[in-house]
Protein backbone atom coordinates (compact mmCIF):
# COMPACT_ATOMS: atom_id res chain seq x y z
CA UNK A 1 0.00 0.00 0.00
CA UNK A 2 1.17 3.59 -0.74
CA UNK A 3 0.10 5.86 1.99
CA UNK A 4 1.48 9.09 0.73
CA UNK A 5 1.79 10.80 -2.67
CA UNK A 6 2.23 14.60 -3.62
CA UNK A 7 -0.31 17.14 -4.99
CA UNK A 8 0.10 20.32 -6.42
CA UNK A 9 -3.24 21.64 -5.69
CA UNK A 10 -6.89 20.38 -4.57
CA UNK A 11 -9.78 22.45 -5.79
CA UNK A 12 -13.16 22.19 -4.14
CA UNK A 13 -16.31 23.53 -5.48
CA UNK A 14 -15.08 23.54 -8.95
CA UNK A 15 -17.71 23.09 -11.93
CA UNK A 16 -15.75 22.03 -14.51
CA UNK A 17 -13.64 18.74 -15.14
CA UNK A 18 -16.53 16.59 -14.16
CA UNK A 19 -20.35 16.99 -13.82
CA UNK A 20 -22.31 19.31 -10.91
CA UNK A 21 -19.88 19.90 -8.10
CA UNK A 22 -16.51 18.59 -7.80
CA UNK A 23 -13.20 18.35 -6.16
CA UNK A 24 -10.01 18.29 -8.58
CA UNK A 25 -7.27 16.63 -7.29
CA UNK A 26 -3.62 17.69 -9.14
CA UNK A 27 -1.41 14.89 -8.76
CA UNK A 28 2.46 15.67 -9.12
CA UNK A 29 4.18 13.87 -11.51
CA UNK A 30 3.83 12.79 -15.49
CA UNK A 31 5.37 10.68 -17.59
CA UNK A 32 4.82 13.38 -20.72
CA UNK A 33 6.49 16.34 -21.20
CA UNK A 34 4.20 18.22 -23.78
CA UNK A 35 5.99 21.31 -24.41
CA UNK A 36 2.88 23.86 -23.64
CA UNK A 37 1.72 22.17 -20.37
CA UNK A 38 -0.57 24.19 -18.79
CA UNK A 39 0.52 22.41 -15.52
CA UNK A 40 4.52 22.41 -15.92
CA UNK A 41 4.97 22.33 -11.95
CA UNK A 42 2.98 19.16 -12.07
CA UNK A 43 5.20 17.71 -14.55
CA UNK A 44 8.17 16.44 -11.99
CA UNK A 45 7.19 13.65 -9.17
CA UNK A 46 8.95 15.65 -6.88
CA UNK A 47 8.50 18.33 -4.67
CA UNK A 48 10.14 21.81 -5.84
CA UNK A 49 10.56 25.27 -4.87
CA UNK A 50 8.86 27.78 -6.30
CA UNK A 51 10.03 31.76 -6.71
CA UNK A 52 7.38 34.60 -7.24
CA UNK A 53 10.03 37.60 -8.19
CA UNK A 54 6.46 39.71 -8.08
CA UNK A 55 6.70 39.39 -4.40
CA UNK A 56 10.37 39.62 -3.54
CA UNK A 57 11.84 42.62 -1.87
CA UNK A 58 14.88 41.40 -2.07
CA UNK A 59 15.64 41.86 1.22
CA UNK A 60 18.48 38.96 1.70
CA UNK A 61 16.76 36.99 4.14
CA UNK A 62 16.46 34.15 2.51
CA UNK A 63 20.13 34.07 1.55
CA UNK A 64 21.38 33.83 5.22
CA UNK A 65 19.79 30.75 6.06
CA UNK A 66 21.47 29.14 2.75
CA UNK A 67 23.69 26.55 4.16
CA UNK A 68 24.17 25.21 0.23
CA UNK A 69 24.48 28.35 -1.41
CA UNK A 70 22.37 27.98 -3.98
CA UNK A 71 20.20 31.39 -3.49
CA UNK A 72 21.68 33.96 -6.43
CA UNK A 73 20.32 37.64 -6.73
CA UNK A 74 21.79 37.98 -10.11
CA UNK A 75 20.09 34.19 -11.31
CA UNK A 76 16.85 35.23 -12.73
CA UNK A 77 15.48 32.15 -11.05
CA UNK A 78 17.17 33.07 -7.89
CA UNK A 79 17.84 29.69 -6.97
CA UNK A 80 20.54 27.46 -8.16
CA UNK A 81 18.00 24.02 -7.79
CA UNK A 82 21.50 22.01 -9.04
CA UNK A 83 22.73 22.71 -5.11
CA UNK A 84 19.14 23.65 -3.33
CA UNK A 85 18.06 20.37 -1.03
CA UNK A 86 14.83 21.31 -0.45
CA UNK A 87 15.52 21.78 3.04
CA UNK A 88 12.97 24.96 2.79
CA UNK A 89 14.87 27.44 5.36
CA UNK A 90 14.08 29.96 2.86
CA UNK A 91 10.63 29.43 2.80
CA UNK A 92 10.32 29.80 6.76
CA UNK A 93 11.85 33.04 6.72
CA UNK A 94 10.81 34.79 3.42
CA UNK A 95 8.83 37.35 5.18
CA UNK A 96 6.91 38.11 1.91
CA UNK A 97 6.07 34.79 0.78
CA UNK A 98 7.88 34.90 -2.65
CA UNK A 99 9.40 31.23 -1.72
CA UNK A 100 7.08 28.44 -1.46
CA UNK A 101 6.84 24.41 -1.69
CA UNK A 102 5.84 23.22 -5.24
CA UNK A 103 3.47 19.44 -3.91
CA UNK A 104 2.30 18.83 -0.48
CA UNK A 105 2.12 14.83 0.67
CA UNK A 106 -1.42 13.66 1.58
CA UNK A 107 -2.63 10.28 3.11
CA UNK A 108 -5.61 8.77 2.07
CA UNK A 109 -6.81 9.53 5.46
CA UNK A 110 -5.92 13.22 5.01
CA UNK A 111 -7.28 13.21 1.54
CA UNK A 112 -10.56 11.70 2.26
CA UNK A 113 -11.01 14.15 5.36
CA UNK A 114 -11.27 17.21 2.43
CA UNK A 115 -13.17 15.16 0.03
CA UNK A 116 -15.77 14.20 2.49
CA UNK A 117 -16.10 17.65 3.81
CA UNK A 118 -18.22 18.66 0.36
CA UNK A 119 -20.62 15.18 0.03
CA UNK A 120 -23.59 16.77 0.84
CA UNK A 121 -22.67 18.81 -2.59
CA UNK A 122 -21.78 16.00 -4.77
CA UNK A 123 -24.86 14.14 -3.69
CA UNK A 124 -27.26 16.94 -4.27
CA UNK A 125 -25.33 18.28 -7.77
CA UNK A 126 -24.29 14.84 -9.30
CA UNK A 127 -21.11 16.03 -8.99
CA UNK A 128 -17.91 14.15 -7.22
CA UNK A 129 -13.90 14.14 -7.34
CA UNK A 130 -11.26 14.28 -10.34
CA UNK A 131 -8.42 13.17 -10.46
CA UNK A 132 -6.48 15.46 -12.69
CA UNK A 133 -2.39 16.45 -12.65
CA UNK A 134 0.04 15.56 -14.00
CA UNK A 135 -1.03 12.11 -14.78
CA UNK A 136 -2.65 10.42 -12.38
CA UNK A 137 -2.13 6.93 -13.07
CA UNK A 138 1.56 7.90 -12.27
CA UNK A 139 0.36 7.04 -8.80
CA UNK A 140 -1.67 4.00 -9.96
CA UNK A 141 -1.39 2.17 -6.58
CA UNK A 142 -1.69 5.29 -4.56
CA UNK A 143 -4.94 5.77 -6.57
CA UNK A 144 -6.43 2.04 -6.04
CA UNK A 145 -6.65 2.60 -2.77
CA UNK A 146 -8.41 5.97 -2.49
CA UNK A 147 -10.57 5.57 -5.26
CA UNK A 148 -11.89 2.21 -3.50
CA UNK A 149 -12.16 4.69 -0.31
CA UNK A 150 -14.56 6.78 -2.75
CA UNK A 151 -16.78 4.04 -4.06
CA UNK A 152 -17.36 2.79 -0.40
CA UNK A 153 -18.69 6.28 -0.55
CA UNK A 154 -20.61 6.17 -3.19
CA UNK A 155 -19.01 9.55 -4.86
CA UNK A 156 -19.01 9.80 -8.42
CA UNK A 157 -14.85 9.51 -9.41
CA UNK A 158 -13.79 11.41 -13.04
CA UNK A 159 -10.18 10.35 -14.32
CA UNK A 160 -8.75 12.89 -16.61
CA UNK A 161 -5.29 10.88 -18.18
CA UNK A 162 -2.69 11.09 -21.00
CA UNK A 163 -3.42 7.60 -21.78
CA UNK A 164 0.09 6.87 -21.26
CA UNK A 165 -0.10 3.74 -18.21
CA UNK A 166 0.37 0.32 -17.96
CA UNK A 167 -3.11 -1.31 -19.22
CA UNK A 168 -2.80 -4.40 -17.01
CA UNK A 169 -2.93 -2.51 -14.10
CA UNK A 170 -5.71 -0.09 -15.18
CA UNK A 171 -7.91 -2.84 -15.93
CA UNK A 172 -7.13 -4.18 -12.89
CA UNK A 173 -6.86 -1.26 -9.91
CA UNK A 174 -8.47 1.50 -11.35
CA UNK A 175 -11.48 0.93 -14.10
CA UNK A 176 -13.80 -0.85 -12.01
CA UNK A 177 -13.97 1.72 -9.69
CA UNK A 178 -14.34 4.87 -11.94
CA UNK A 179 -17.57 6.25 -13.43
CA UNK A 180 -15.93 8.90 -16.26
CA UNK A 181 -12.76 9.47 -18.37
CA UNK A 182 -11.35 11.92 -19.58
CA UNK A 183 -8.57 10.98 -22.36
CA UNK A 184 -6.51 13.30 -23.81
CA UNK A 185 -5.79 13.09 -27.84
CA UNK A 186 -3.18 15.42 -28.34
CA UNK A 187 -1.36 14.42 -31.95
CA UNK A 188 -1.93 11.37 -34.40
CA UNK A 189 1.61 11.39 -36.15
CA UNK A 190 3.96 9.30 -33.57
CA UNK A 191 6.86 11.17 -34.39
CA UNK A 192 5.19 14.16 -33.93
CA UNK A 193 3.67 13.16 -30.79
CA UNK A 194 7.23 12.45 -29.85
CA UNK A 195 8.54 15.72 -30.41
CA UNK A 196 6.36 17.62 -28.78
CA UNK A 197 5.45 15.11 -26.00
CA UNK A 198 8.52 13.18 -25.27
CA UNK A 199 6.82 9.88 -25.93
CA UNK A 200 5.36 8.11 -28.64
CA UNK A 201 1.72 7.98 -28.65
CA UNK A 202 1.45 3.95 -29.88
CA UNK A 203 0.85 3.17 -26.44
CA UNK A 204 -1.80 5.41 -26.13
CA UNK A 205 -3.73 4.58 -28.97
CA UNK A 206 -3.62 1.27 -28.06
CA UNK A 207 -5.51 1.77 -24.71
CA UNK A 208 -7.71 4.29 -26.33
CA UNK A 209 -9.27 1.62 -28.56
CA UNK A 210 -8.86 -1.12 -26.15
CA UNK A 211 -10.88 0.73 -23.75
CA UNK A 212 -13.74 1.99 -26.29
CA UNK A 213 -13.83 -1.39 -27.24
CA UNK A 214 -14.74 -2.50 -23.26
CA UNK A 215 -17.75 -0.35 -23.32
CA UNK A 216 -17.66 -0.48 -19.72
CA UNK A 217 -17.71 3.19 -19.07
CA UNK A 218 -18.58 6.80 -20.30
CA UNK A 219 -15.48 7.83 -22.23
CA UNK A 220 -14.99 11.59 -23.71
CA UNK A 221 -11.88 11.91 -25.77
CA UNK A 222 -10.36 15.29 -25.08
CA UNK A 223 -8.13 17.11 -27.63
CA UNK A 224 -6.21 20.47 -26.60
CA UNK A 225 -5.77 22.87 -29.18
CA UNK A 226 -2.18 24.03 -29.07
CA UNK A 227 -1.50 27.03 -31.43
CA UNK A 228 0.74 25.43 -34.64
CA UNK A 229 1.19 21.90 -32.87
CA UNK A 230 -2.28 19.94 -32.18
CA UNK A 231 -4.54 22.51 -34.12
CA UNK A 232 -3.36 22.07 -37.71
CA UNK A 233 -6.02 20.90 -40.08
CA UNK A 234 -3.47 18.01 -41.02
CA UNK A 235 -3.81 17.00 -37.24
CA UNK A 236 -7.36 17.98 -35.94
CA UNK A 237 -8.55 15.96 -39.25
CA UNK A 238 -6.52 12.93 -38.72
CA UNK A 239 -8.10 13.09 -35.56
CA UNK A 240 -12.18 13.50 -36.38
CA UNK A 241 -11.35 10.67 -38.93
CA UNK A 242 -9.80 8.21 -36.21
CA UNK A 243 -12.52 9.48 -33.86
CA UNK A 244 -15.36 8.57 -36.54
CA UNK A 245 -14.09 4.56 -36.67
CA UNK A 246 -15.30 4.01 -33.49
CA UNK A 247 -18.57 6.18 -34.08
CA UNK A 248 -18.02 8.32 -31.12
CA UNK A 249 -20.06 11.33 -31.58
CA UNK A 250 -19.15 13.55 -28.25
CA UNK A 251 -15.35 14.89 -27.61
CA UNK A 252 -14.01 17.61 -25.74
CA UNK A 253 -12.65 20.80 -27.27
CA UNK A 254 -9.61 22.88 -24.92
CA UNK A 255 -8.46 26.10 -25.98
CA UNK A 256 -5.18 27.33 -25.28
CA UNK A 257 -4.55 29.25 -22.62
CA UNK A 258 -1.59 31.10 -22.38
CA UNK A 259 -1.39 32.36 -19.23
CA UNK A 260 0.09 29.26 -17.93
CA UNK A 261 3.42 30.99 -19.35
CA UNK A 262 4.27 32.90 -16.25
CA UNK A 263 4.59 29.26 -14.22
CA UNK A 264 7.49 27.60 -15.98
CA UNK A 265 10.09 30.65 -14.76
CA UNK A 266 9.03 30.21 -10.62
CA UNK A 267 10.54 26.56 -10.73
CA UNK A 268 13.34 27.27 -12.45
CA UNK A 269 12.52 26.49 -15.96
CA UNK A 270 12.67 28.27 -19.44
CA UNK A 271 9.88 27.47 -21.83
CA UNK A 272 10.28 25.40 -25.14
CA UNK A 273 7.07 26.84 -26.52
CA UNK A 274 6.11 30.55 -25.78
CA UNK A 275 2.88 31.37 -27.87
CA UNK A 276 1.29 34.18 -26.22
CA UNK A 277 -2.14 34.70 -28.31
CA UNK A 278 -5.84 33.08 -27.62
CA UNK A 279 -7.69 30.93 -30.61
CA UNK A 280 -9.02 34.07 -32.61
CA UNK A 281 -12.57 33.97 -33.77
CA UNK A 282 -11.41 32.73 -36.91
CA UNK A 283 -9.53 29.75 -36.06
CA UNK A 284 -12.46 28.53 -33.76
CA UNK A 285 -14.62 28.68 -36.94
CA UNK A 286 -12.07 26.78 -38.66
CA UNK A 287 -11.45 23.45 -35.77
CA UNK A 288 -15.80 24.19 -35.70
CA UNK A 289 -15.71 23.10 -39.39
CA UNK A 290 -13.37 20.08 -39.05
CA UNK A 291 -15.50 18.93 -36.47
CA UNK A 292 -18.93 19.68 -37.28
CA UNK A 293 -19.81 15.58 -37.31
CA UNK A 294 -19.38 15.74 -33.57
CA UNK A 295 -20.88 17.24 -30.48
CA UNK A 296 -18.59 19.03 -28.40
CA UNK A 297 -18.44 22.29 -25.72
CA UNK A 298 -18.41 25.66 -27.13
CA UNK A 299 -14.83 27.23 -27.71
Amino acid sequence: MTDKTLLVDIKRNALDDGPGIRTLLFFKGCPLSCVWCQNPEAKSPFKEISFNKDSCSECGTCLKVCNQDAIDFSNKYRIDRSLCNLCGKCIEVCPNYALEFVGQEYSIKELLEIILKDKIFYKNSGGGVTFSGGEPLYHIDYINELVKELKKEDIHVCLETSGYYNRDKFYEFILPYIDLIYFDLKIYNPKLHARYCKVSNESILENFEDIIKNKSIEILPRIPLIPNITDTDENLSNLANYLKTFKIKKIGLLPYNPLWLSKPEKIGIKPSYDYTAWLDNKDKERIKSIFSDFEFNDL
